[in-house]
């Protein structure tokens, strides 16, 4: 019904799904890592300071560490695109970081700082802030997600990135979305759809990529929607994959399905 139009470069959205799914592979990284490390390791969790994780090689690394004022790494889990635990690997050994590591863990480090010291951050009830360091063409940033502590809910903003400067501190902190937006769902055949709404006139973020990439598998989302002033980001739950498409057109198009259905 819909067809993509080019409203954007291909340059932003291409790196808007670059990013996504970055995040998205370190954000499973550490949910697949975090449960493995608690089941095996029970004796090791209580040593560790943190975590990251990133992609290197084709493959998803999450690394646990220690709580020394140098720290250095108590797990590392290594995984394929599958997140099999059986097909893992890991290793136990204490070493130091590597260069690139040890980027990750000091701009995590210092986003965690400028989280409790800038107002800009809005905290609530229930949910929890989830920084995301990455390394996107030797570009340092954090992401910030609200995470939910209740089932069943995707929360989409109340996201913040920072990017940071060579020497790692801070250059620039920005709020991505202007409100939160928790979306319920039930694994109900009917909610075969979602929406959230961006108040600017701007298209879907790589945050909202990572989000749905995540989650839409414990729903029966087909398609999620993306609404702004002028546009609609239209993400394909089965393809994770988007297109842009003019509101006006997707208005249009809703009030033709519903005609028909009458």
């Amino acid at each position: 019904m819909f067809c993509p139009t080019s409203l954007f470069s291909q340059h932003n959205e291409k790196e808007i799904m670059e990013q996504g799914k970055l995040l998205y592979k370190s954000e499973k990284a550490s949910w697949q890592g975090t449960d493995m490390f608690l089941d095996r390791f029970p004796e090791k969790s209580k040593l560790a300071g943190g975590y990251f994780s990133y992609t290197e090689n084709d493959r998803n690394i999450c690394v646990f560490y220690d709580r020394d004022t140098v720290p250095k790494t108590v797990a590392v889990f290594s995984f394929d695109d599958t997140y099999l635990s059986v097909r893992a690997q890991i290793d136990t050994v204490a070493r130091e970081f590597s260069d690139y590591e040890n980027d990750l863990y000091s701009i995590r480090k210092e986003a965690m700082a400028e989280l409790n010291r800038n107002p800009v951050f809005e905290f609530y009830n229930y949910t929890s802030f989830n920084p995301v360091p990455l390394i996107y063409k030797e570009k340092k940033m954090v992401y910030f997600f609200t995470g939910p502590k209740k089932g069943n809910v995707v929360i989409f903003g109340n996201d913040y990135l920072i990017t940071f400067n060579d020497d790692n501190t801070v250059d620039n902190v920005e709020k991505l979305h202007s409100s939160m937006t928790p979306v319920n769902y039930s694994g109900n055949s009917s909610e075969t759809n979602s929406l959230h709404a961006h108040t600017e006139d701007d298209i879907i973020t790589a945050t909202d990529v990572c989000v749905l990439m995540l989650y839409s598998p414990y729903t029966n989302w087909e398609k999620h929607y993306v609404l702004s002033k002028t546009k609609v980001s239209v993400w394909d739950c089965y393809k994770n994959e988007f297109y842009i498409i003019d509101r006006s057109a997707w208005e249009k198009g809703l009030n033709a399905a519903r005609q028909k259905k009458e």
